[in-house]
């Protein structure tokens, strides 16, 4: 069973939200150093700091519950799960604080990851959205994805998907990130993406693990 949080467990959302504003407000200077401690205070800072006080005990559930797997843990698999709760602290969706939290429940049985592969891993993590992580999910059966004016016709290879619509945006999120790229060097494959075999490695860090 469970210890209750202790006090400083109580205020590490708190603490998280205040600290990282105090610092770009000494950084900052001028109108905006006053302006972002009181921003720590704001209805938003404070439904923040429920959310990243929930997902942290829910990682001190997780990581007690798994001490030996804790304790083993590669300096690859260490960076990734280091890093994906670096990102928690900074991440303010509720959706991916759920894709973070089985992200970090992954890496801790993924004992073959390379440490270029957790470089990689870590980066996208932090920087994926939860609407880019539902898109790759839903589109990741296909072989390939362009982007069109109009949509002709759909098959179970191809997604087409409108240039002007908001899936184009998350299309072009992917892309930055590495998980979309050029097809191949023929005419048929000019306009069209593939996923990159980074996308089944994001995909198997992010998928959920439970209730």
């Amino acid at each position: 069973m469970l210890k209750p949080p202790t006090n400083t467990e109580r205020i590490a959302g708190s603490v998280v939200v205040e600290s990282s504003l105090a610092a770009v407000a000494a950084l900052a200077g001028g109108p905006l150093a006053a302006l972002l401690p009181v921003l720590s205070k704001s209805f938003a800072a404070e439904r923040q700091r429920k959310r990243v006080e929930e997902a942290l005990l829910e990682l001190d559930a997780l990581f007690r519950a798994n001490e030996r797997a804790v304790r083993d843990l590669s300096d690859a698999q260490y960076k990734l799960v280091n890093e994906t709760v670096l990102g928690i602290l900074h991440t303010t969706s509720s959706e991916k604080l759920a894709y973070l939290r089985s992200a970090v429940a992954n890496a801790m049985s993924m004992a073959d990851v390379e440490p270029e592969d957790a470089a990689i891993l870590s980066r996208v993590v932090r920087d994926i959205s939860a609407e880019e992580v539902a898109f790759l999910v839903r589109s990741f059966g296909y072989e390939k994805v362009r982007l069109v004016l109009d949509v002709q016709e759909q098959s179970s290879e191809v997604l087409e998907i409108l240039l002007a619509s908001p899936e184009a945006k998350l299309v072009s999120g992917l892309v930055s990130l590495g998980i979309l790229a050029s097809g191949g060097g023929t005419y048929e494959d000019l306009g069209q993406l593939r996923f990159t075999p980074i996308a089944a490695k994001v995909l198997a860090l992010l998928r959920a693990t439970g209730p």
